[in-house]
This record gives structure tokens, sequence and C-alpha cells, in this order.
């Protein structure tokens, strides 16, 4: 009986568990991105391009001359920073998840760069050496992230 008890209680504990542990893996990776966006305001794409990603093939963005030809371009459109809107994490598997990110790109007078709302749907991957960025894609207006995990 009392291994029955201790039994059931383990089963019990798988289950709540499991839940628990995918919540603190989401809140890792919201937090990662929370952490990218301040970079990404500040433009620094030396920090970004060496901590944040390790996109797929030979993206230019994976270099820090790379990701500044990218800001120096969107300042040459007036960009400031982006105004973000949420973060929403989505664990895939035990080392990948995906967020959802709802943002605008904010020009130097405060003004949106068109078009207004923006949704971008990241892939991450936890390395050795932490989570990374290793896909992007922009959703359409009115999408939503697919979290089959959820």
């Amino acid at each position: 009986m009392k291994t029955l008890r201790i039994a059931a209680l383990a089963s019990a504990l798988a289950v709540i568990s499991a839940p628990a542990f995918a919540d603190a893996r989401t809140a890792e990776i919201e937090a990662f991105m929370n952490d990218y966006l301040v970079l990404w305001n500040k433009h620094d794409a030396a920090t970004i391009s060496a901590r944040v990603y390790r996109l797929e093939g030979n993206h230019p963005w994976n270099t820090r001359e790379g990701l500044q030809d990218e800001f120096d371009r969107l300042k040459a459109h007036g960009y400031a920073r982006s105004d973000i809107a949420s973060v929403k994490g989505c664990m895939l598997g035990a080392d990948t998840g995906q967020v959802e990110l709802r943002y605008s790109r904010l020009k130097t007078d405060g003004t949106p760069m068109p078009p207004k709302d923006r949704i971008s749907l990241y892939k991450l991957k936890k390395f050795p050496d932490g989570w990374r960025v290793t896909g992007m894609s922009a959703l359409p207006a009115g999408g939503k992230m697919d979290c089959p995990a959820s």
C-alpha cells in the first residue's frame, strides 16, 4: 500500500512538473529575446552577432559588419528604435523554441515606419553556450504563432 502511494505521488509530481519545467523554459527564451531587443534598440551589431544570432546558412547578420549594414539601411530610412508590443515564447522541444514578437519600428520623429504593426517569428535553439536565434520570418497581419507544444 505504501509503495502504491509513493508511485501515485511520483506520477502526480511528474505531471505537475512537466508544465512547470516548460513554463520555466518559455520564460527563459522570452527573457533571452527581451535582452536581445535591448541590444537591438542600441543598434549593438557586435554583441548581437556574437551572442544572439546563429542564423542558418551564410546569413549576413551573423557578422557584425552584415548586421551593421542592416542598421545603416534602416537609419537611412529614418529608423530610430523598435517599440515592442509583446514577446510570446513557445517550446517546441527540449532545446528548441520559437518566439512571436509584435512590434512597431519608429522613426526619429516618433512616427511608425510602415507597416505600423509588425509580427515576426523567431526560431531558437539552445547550444552549449546558450540560446541563439537560428531563423526568423515575418508573419502576415493578423497572423499568430502556432504553438504545438501548448
